[in-house]
Parts: structure tokens; C-alpha cells; sequence
């Protein structure tokens, strides 16, 4: 069960304690305002029923049982999400207020002396390996092995990763810094396994060093969300960054191209005037629709363009960020008679969503709880796992030149 692979966090990573922070709070109350926040969201109301509603009232018992006095700041984050974690839903999160240290700071050497005097920085957790022993056998890592060194944004840190006890989580180091708010040995990040390829990672802000919880990351091609193994420079199931966020071209005389960058509210005129400048346009027999890092948004700027493709041979690319809509899009093309999804897995943030995206501060103000409040449980058994692809293309070569090629061996 999800609930169970998230919170081998409690094991990977023993509670605090006294030793990252002294600061307390009233965790009690602000667990109670947390329950009811999840309690009105659609994923509580579909999932949690029978043994599972037995599961979260146990579970709030037991929390409950642990807060009669008032407890560190970052153990009641963790038990507030380790209650939420009962709710498969992505797009839920609570998250932490507290900023320890912000850009300006790092720009004041005061500032920055005192936290690193402090008793956040002092104990803040550790690896318990030898770091020069480890550094050593990490180096030594085949490069598709998931163990290994990887950059962090390239020239700030090296992070070592290696496995937790248990061989299935993961657990990331600074073995190299040129951010002065770390040093080496401090633990950057916690994975926990939850299905297939799928993490979710107690990652602490390079900057801030605010801990969250992101859930849902693939382990691909050398990268978890911000790291990148050393020696992987492969990075073609991304497109280039400065490219349109909309973007129709024509390919040859038989496959015209369809990106799409997000489907949000925000960019509705812009939505709007795509479909009006390429509805005419699409006479080719073969569509490819890549959607790779669509961020999702509103299926009204997607759905229009089923209409306009259900007679074409459609070959939809997605990678581990594409979202939300982004992914239940994908479904829906899918589902077309003549289609083939290409690329790499979604993202698995799919079955529920943000209509208000209203958050909310709990009583003692150490934290924000972001509920969901749309529900597309029909693609439930997608959430946390992705939409897989029928053919996975390879890392080391663009993808447009291989879906090209599929193209012409199916039209052969």
C-alpha cells in the first residue's frame, strides 16, 4: 500500500527530536484542522471507506496520542503528512512556512555566520557513511545503476545517492557544496519507493532548507527531479525551453507536429487563437502531439483539438512531467482508433485537481494545507504511477528523429 511506502520516511529518517530544532508547537490542533480540510476533499470521499477509514481513525489515534504536549515543528510536519498519506492524491499537499534563510541572507555574512552557528545547522541529519569511503564506491556506480554522484543544478552541489537499509529507498548526500549554507556529509533528500520507476522525496530547499514532500518523481535516465547523474548528459525527453509553448509546424508532406506547453486558464486568448490558426491547417495523415512537460490546466483548451484528430494517425510523446490535464489528455488520445503514445511514463498526478486552489494556514501558522477540490476518479489507477507508454524511446537520441522513424515503418 502507497500510505505504507511513504512512511518508511519514519524509519529512513528517526524523528528529529531536539537535535534540527528547538522550536515547538501545538501539533494537536493543527492536526485536527488538517483532518478536516482532507475530510472535504473528493480523494478522502472516494477512498477512504471500510478498512481504510478504520486505518486513517487508527492512525489520527495514535498521532493524536503523541501530541498531548506541544512537539518540534518539523516531527509534527512529518506526522501531519504522514496522516495525509492515506489519500493517494498528487496534487494535495501541506507544506512548511517556516524559512530558515532566504536569498538576501546568503548575501549577508552575519546572517549567514549565525546560522551556521545555530543548532538547526549543527544537527541538522547526517549520513552515517564515511563520506570519503562512500564518495569512492558511488564513483564506481555503473552509470545505469540508481546509486551513484549527481549534479545539483550542475556547478552548486555533488549529492551522492545510495540506498536506505531496506534497498529500496534511496537517501541523497552532499558530498561536494559551493552553497555556504551546507556542507558535506548533510542529507539534501529522503526517497521513498512507492511503485514502478516513482519516488516521493522529503527534499530539504537548497536555499530556505525548508523541508517538503514532493510526491510522484520518476527515477530515469539518471535524474530525480533536480539531480542529474554524473556522465548522463542525455536529456532528450525534454524540449528545448526557449522553443513556443504553442507550436504547429508541418514536418514533411505526410506529418505535421502539435506542441502543447500547458492547457492553462491563463493563457486562454492565447489557447483561444491556436485552434483558430492551425483547425484549417491539419490536412497531414500523421499527427504527432507532444505534450512532453505540459503542467495541465484546463480541458477546455485540449479536448477541442480530439474533434480535429480523430481521423489522423496521432503519435502522442509525453515524459515524467507531463500532468495533471497534460496526462488525462494523453487518455484520451489514447483512446482514438488510430494512436500510439511514445516516450516516457506521466507523471501520475491525474485523478483529482485544483479548481479554487485555495490553501489555508494551520492555527499555529507553521504550515499551509493546499486540499484538492475537483475530482477525475476515473483515472484513478493512474494516480502516483503515470500513463505508460506503448513504445519507451531511447534517452540518447532525439525523439522527434525516432517517432519519425516508427512513423514510416508503420506506413511501410
Amino acid at each position: 500500500m502507497k500510505n505504507l511506502l511513504l512512511f518508511s520516511i519514519v524509519s529512513l529518517f528517526t524523528i528529529t527530536s531536539i537535535f534540527s530544532q528547538s522550536q515547538t508547537c501545538d501539533c494537536k490542533t493543527d492536526l485536527d484542522f488538517v483532518v478536516e480540510k482532507l475530510q472535504k476533499m473528493p480523494s478522502y470521499k472516494k477512498q477512504i471507506k471500510g478498512d481504510k477509514k478504520n486505518l486513517f481513525e487508527n492512525l489520527y489515534t495514535t498521532l493524536s496520542a503523541k501530541m498531548e504536549q506541544p512537539i518540534l515543528v518539523e516531527d509534527c510536519y512529518k506526522m501531519l503528512l504522514e496522516q495525509m498519506s492515506l489519500i493517494n492524491d498528487a496534487h494535495a499537499s501541506i507544506s512548511m512556512n517556516d524559512v530558515y534563510l532566504t536569498k538576501e541572507d546568503l548575501k549577508d555574512e552575519d546572517k549567514l555566520a549565525m546560522f551556521r552557528a545555530s543548532n538547526r545547522f549543527k544537527n541538522h541529519p547526517r549520513t552515517t557513511r564515511n563520506l570519503k569511503e562512500l564518495e569512492k564506491d558511488l564513483s564506481k556506480k555503473p552509470s545505469n545503476d540508481l546509486e551513484g554522484i549527481y549534479d545539483y543544478s550542475i556547478d552548486e552541489q555533488k549529492i551522492g545517492i545510495y540506498y536506505a537499509e531496506n534497498k529500496k529507498d534511496l537517501i541523497g548526500v552532499v558530498l561536494q557544496s559551493n552553497l555556504n549554507q551546507w556542507e558535506p556529509g548533510e542529507i539534501r533528500f529522503y526517497a521513498t519507493y512507492t511503485s514502478g520507476n516513482k519516488y516521493d522525496v522529503y527534499n530539504y530547499n537548497a536555499t530556505t532548507r525548508t523541508p517538503s514532500l514532493a510526491k510522484s518523481f520518476s527515477f530515469e535516465n539518471g535524474r530525480i527531479w533536480s539531480y542529474k547523474k554524473v556522465g548522463n548528459n542525455y536529456n532528450n525527453e525534454f524540449r528545448d525551453k526557449s522553443l513556443p509553448q504553442l507550436d504547429f509546424k508541418q514536418i514533411n508532406n505526410d506529418t505535421q507536429y502539435l506542441y502543447f506547453g500547458n492547457f492553462s486558464n491563463s493563457k486562454k486568448e492565447a489557447h483561444q487563437q491556436f485552434l483558430k490558426d492551425v483547425e484549417n491547417k491539419m490536412t497531414a495523415t500523421n499527427i504527432i502531439v507532444d505534450l512532453r512537460s505540459n503542467s495541465g490546466g484546463n480541458k477546455k483548451f485540449s479536448d477541442p483539438f480530439l474533434k480535429l484528430l480523430k481521423n489522423k494517425n496521432v503519435y502522442i510523446l509525453t515524459n515524467c512531467f507531463t500532468g495533471s490535464n497534460g496526462e488525462q489528455f494523453t487518455v484520451k488520445l489514447k483512446n482514438l482508433k488510430n494512436s500510439k503514445h511514445l516516450g516516457q511514463s506521466t507523471f501520475g498526478v491525474i485523478s483529482y485537481g485544483l479548481n479554487y486552489g485555495r490553501s489555508y494556514d494551520t492555527p499555529s501558522g507553521h504550515f499551509r494545507i493546499l486540499p484538492t477540490d475537483m475530482n477525475f476518479h476515473k483515472y484513478f489507477e493512474y494516480e502516483g504511477k503515470g500513463v505508460s507508454p506503448e513504445i519507451h524511446l531511447d534517452f540518447d537520441r532525439d525523439w522527434i528523429e525516432q517517432t519519425l522513424e516508427i512513423i514510416t515503418k508503420d506506413n511501410q
